[in-house]
């Protein structure tokens, strides 16, 4: 059995999303140039757009923006905000409103400093008043699909019952969908999410529960499909910026023959379409240190990446190692 007959579809708000496999959003890397090479792959059932700041987003041409423009083929986009409290909400939802996005998230997990000093992500979901305020504002003017993401909080001795008490308030304010990366704060990315979590967070809500963290291939939902199956849905994160076709094999699609040289100049085009040369070099730079995961030898890709000085340096850099016929990890 395929995740995509494990989660088959999910309804958010009245939004299906077919299949449940959702593209998790990741700082510098789920641009449009690489949400368009997801879509290329297909198997999933919505992308996620990078965190978004309000203040940007508002001045951002939705037909130009690298991080907000949509093309027909990704299909159900959700679009991500970090939130304070101190938005215009009227203008930031009557402007988000017009994209038709799949939903709106709101992001509630970040643990990042510089995020938290902006009162937003981990910090927003710790201060439950001024939480309880920015769902209530961004329900007095938005009325589609909400979610939002989280972790688990910030003492792994005492979680439950503050967690318990934020998810009664999601669903007072209707959020469609939690998704939850199961860590705390202070983690970051350290040891593995716990999974065995999901159980009794989908026990003690109404609302679908998105599992997210570490996971890497079907074979582990299979092998614990205990802990997976009360979920509604899955999303995945880094390990679809090392194998942009993984949703495939998530779906259960046919496998699809892989040119890895072909794939990197493919994502260097589209990166190029939205981004000038000297933003781009970074967005390449970030997409290269999952990439050379997929080689025995990846540190060198990494290295050469990591080195390079121009877009021009780093694509051809990655070109002549790609083409080298280099030994797969695995």
């Amino acid at each position: 059995m395929s995740a995509g007959d494990l989660f088959p579809s999910l309804d958010l708000g009245g939004t299906a999303v077919t299949p449940a496999l959702l593209l998790a959003p990741m700082a510098g890397i789920t641009h449009s140039g690489f949400r368009r090479l997801i879509a290329d792959f297909g198997g999933y059932g919505a992308l996620t757009t990078e965190m978004l700041s309000p203040p940007a987003f508002l001045r951002e041409d939705p037909e130009r923006s690298p991080w907000i423009r949509r093309r027909a083929r990704e299909g159900s986009v959700v679009y991500q905000l970090r939130l304070s409290g101190e938005e215009d909400f009227g203008a930031l939802f009557a402007k988000l409103a017009a994209l038709s996005p799949a939903a709106v998230d709101l992001n509630l997990g970040c643990p990042a400093p510089e995020i938290q000093r902006l009162a937003s992500g981990a910090a927003l979901f710790r201060d439950f008043a001024r939480l309880e305020r920015v769902l209530a504002g961004i329900r007095a003017h938005y009325g589609g699909p909400l979610t939002v993401k989280c972790r688990l909080g910030d003492d792994p001795d005492n979680w439950r019952a503050p967690f318990l008490e934020r998810l009664r308030l999601f669903e007072d304010h209707a959020v469609a969908a939690v998704t939850v990366h199961p860590r705390f704060s202070g983690e970051k990315l350290k040891r593995r999410a716990r999974w065995r979590e999901f159980p009794w967070i989908a026990a003690h809500t109404r609302l679908p529960v998105i599992g997210n963290g570490d996971i890497r291939s079907p074979r582990e939902i299979a092998d614990r499909a205990d802990l997976f199956r009360p979920l509604a849905g899955i999303m995945l994160g880094r390990v679809a910026v090392e194998k942009p076709w993984i949703f495939r094999e998530f779906a259960g699609l046919p496998p699809t023959r892989i040119d890895y040289a072909e794939v990197w100049e493919r994502l260097v085009r589209y990166t190029l379409e939205d981004f000038p040369p000297e933003r781009a070099l970074g967005r390449l730079k970030e997409f290269a240190s999952y990439y050379c995961r997929n080689f025995f030898f990846g540190h060198e890709l990494h290295r050469r990446c990591l080195g390079a000085r121009t877009v021009a340096e780093v694509h051809a850099s990655a070109l002549e190692f790609l083409r080298s016929d280099p030994q797969l990890s695995a």
